[in-house]
């Protein structure tokens, strides 16, 4: 009987579904929006609009009218003075003000930002978290092992936990819930604009980030995988040149504690 895998330290898990097999074939790993991420904060159907001032004061509209008097060419400015100016642009203070709010309004929303000019993806630190596996979509997934050392491409970052959302993008996508505080979590955010491959999948638009194979130290196998698919894996394993001296193991449920344990799939002669 095969020995417990024994995991490198300081790893970082990427959970993944059927879909590694052809990402593994293309070296790269996917970046996803934050409304396909599984977490309820980003996953609202439309978020709530960020609302900006819901009235231009006196004072805001008086120095608004300074301002515009200040931009005429000075010989307009030579034929009227800046009270004159007012009294004729009280006319119109419904369409100014109207005008003000929008102005103001875009204004917010450009410093709170767009979730959707982000890409994103998360990481979990220990293999032997429940909370984690069930995060990462449950126990039918294939649990990326990452050394981050030898991935110059990716910066993580560790989430921060608290009980307010941070209001703007992208440091909102840093952040969770205290409850979740046990997952250790670690996430990557790329902005669309950098992110030089994107495609689209199921109508939904992803980013790939190319993942050196050097930098991927095992691939773990969770216990529901479908056994065609468990097949295919192994018999990529087997075949791929850039894989085959990384292991490849399977969880192995303890029958008598709560946890698991890793074994290798292939023996040390097999992954020679």
């Amino acid at each position: 009987m095969n020995e417990s895998l024994k995991l490198p330290s300081g790893l970082v898990y990427l959970p993944l579904g059927e879909e590694v097999l052809p990402l593994l074939k293309r070296g790269v790993v996917p970046l996803c929006a934050p409304a396909d991420s599984g977490l309820p904060w980003f996953s609202a159907a439309a978020p709530s609009p960020v609302k900006g001032p819901a009235r231009v004061s006196d004072a805001d509209y008086l120095a608004h009218l300074q301002l515009e008097y200040e931009r005429l060419p000075d010989t307009l400015r030579g034929l009227l003075t800046l009270e004159v100016f007012i009294r004729q642009a009280d006319s119109k203070r419904a369409d100014i003000e109207t005008a003000l709010l929008a102005q103001r309004q875009l204004q917010v929303q450009e410093a709170v930002g767009d979730p959707g000019d982000w890409l994103m993806q998360r990481f979990f630190p220990d293999a032997a978290s429940l909370l984690a596996w069930q995060q990462g979509g449950g126990l039918n997934r294939v649990w990326l092992g990452i050394d981050v050392s030898q991935w110059p491409q990716a910066s993580l970052q560790a989430v921060s936990y608290q009980r307010r959302q941070p209001v703007a993008f992208p440091q909102r996508l840093f952040c969770d819930a205290p409850d979740m505080a046990a997952l250790q979590e670690l996430r990557l955010v790329q902005a669309v604009a950098e992110t030089e491959r994107l495609v689209q999948v199921g109508g939904r638009q992803q980013g790939l980030l190319r993942l050196p194979p050097k930098a991927l130290r095992c691939l773990l196998l969770g216990t529901e995988l479908r056994p065609a698919f468990r097949t295919a894996l192994q018999a990529f394993w087997r075949q791929d040149f850039r894989y085959q001296r990384t292991p490849l193991a399977h969880m192995v449920v303890s029958p008598d504690e709560y946890g698991w344990h890793f074994q290798p799939v292939f023996t040390s002669e097999e992954n020679a």
